[in-house]
């Protein structure tokens, strides 16, 4: 995601609607790196913003997804992560205390196809899903854990 004044002037240019609002929830997204799902940028803005509802933040949220500032993706705890680093990356999750941690390491293919199947490419998401060391450790001496 790129500088918000940046996004915003990009935005206008396009015929994007910015206010304060959506402002201050692309501020507090821009630069997160702790993956953050609805529930909670709700819970961080909510005290900024009393009239924010859940619904308008799920609109701007999924206004930044199909602008391709934002990636979208289900860790498999129930809810639905935002993600504003659109560099390369796969995200590592744990099964068991649902960390989510950017791994930059893993070998990724560094160019989108323009096109596929007729679909237009903005962007690819991958998740690697597994234990993470404090819950490997924690595991260890589980009987029947799957964990080594």
């Amino acid at each position: 995601m790129q500088g918000i004044e940046a996004l915003a002037q990009r935005l206008r240019t396009q015929g994007g609607k910015v206010t304060s609002q959506r402002m201050l929830i692309w501020g507090a997204l821009a630069g997160d790196q702790s993956h953050p799902s609805a529930e909670d940028l709700f819970a961080r803005l909510k005290p900024m913003l009393p009239g924010l509802s859940l619904a308008t933040l799920y609109h701007a949220l999924n206004e930044l997804v199909e602008w391709g500032e934002v990636r979208r993706f289900d860790a498999g705890d129930g809810h639905i992560h935002y993600d504003p680093d659109l560099t390369p990356h796969a995200e590592l999750v744990c099964l068991r205390c649902h960390a989510i941690v950017d791994a930059h390491e893993v070998p990724q293919v560094d160019t989108l196809p323009r096109e596929i199947g007729g679909y237009r490419i903005l962007m690819r998401s991958e998740q690697y899903y597994g234990y993470c060391p404090a819950c490997r450790a924690a595991l260890a001496h589980t009987p029947g854990a799957l964990v080594q």
